[in-house]
């Protein structure tokens, strides 16, 4: 039995503690790691966190002890409490900025999509993001156009627009990522 087409690479996947969407976790993460990537979960802070239908998820790290030269990817994952808790984050922000800038994968599902836009990513580019007028709006005030497609890939940024495009969102990540 072969390793992966992933063995060898780690992948910090960032939830919020609460109310994070199961399948934009658990989905991609189940792809990348049957392809040998290692996950490692991030959050606010190294504590438990809680999904919208009741699963239960230790964070491994906090977002601020996160070490971009520690990863090859970065996965932004949503749920209803991402407005509340990432959007202003700005060390989450930073830590897109400096993966994206080391050349790392940077992708975000659904409204976590605006942390990206948030950390100037996005200008130029086109992107979707989950359907909320208020996450739009974002988008296109940093520059991206935004186009309502199920997963975009732009370079080395994966966005893609809500929890039924978990299972292709997670394909995208690891198709970018063998390659």
């Amino acid at each position: 039995m072969s390793a992966g087409k992933l063995a060898g690479k780690r992948v910090l996947m960032v939830i919020p503690h609460t109310q994070f969407r199961d399948e934009e976790f658990f989905d991609p993460k189940k792809i990348l790691e049957a392809e040998g990537a290692v996950t490692v979960t991030a959050s606010s802070a190294a504590r438990t966190c809680y999904s919208v239908r009741g699963a239960v998820v230790q964070s491994e790290c906090a977002i601020a002890d996160a070490k971009p030269d520690e990863f090859d990817a970065l996965v932004l994952c949503g749920g209803a409490s991402v407005p509340e808790f990432f959007w202003k984050d700005k060390k989450l922000q930073d830590l897109a900025a400096a993966m994206s800038a080391a050349g790392k994968l940077v992708a975000a599902i659904s409204l976590s999509t605006v942390v990206l836009a948030k950390a100037k990513l996005l200008a130029g580019r086109k992107a979707t993001v989950y359907f909320l007028p208020e996450a739009i709006q974002e988008l296109k005030a940093s520059g991206a156009t935004y186009v309502s497609e199920p997963v975009v890939v732009q370079d080395k940024i994966i966005t893609a627009e809500g929890p039924r495009e978990s299972v292709r969102f997670g394909e995208a990540i690891r198709a970018a990522m063998s390659g």
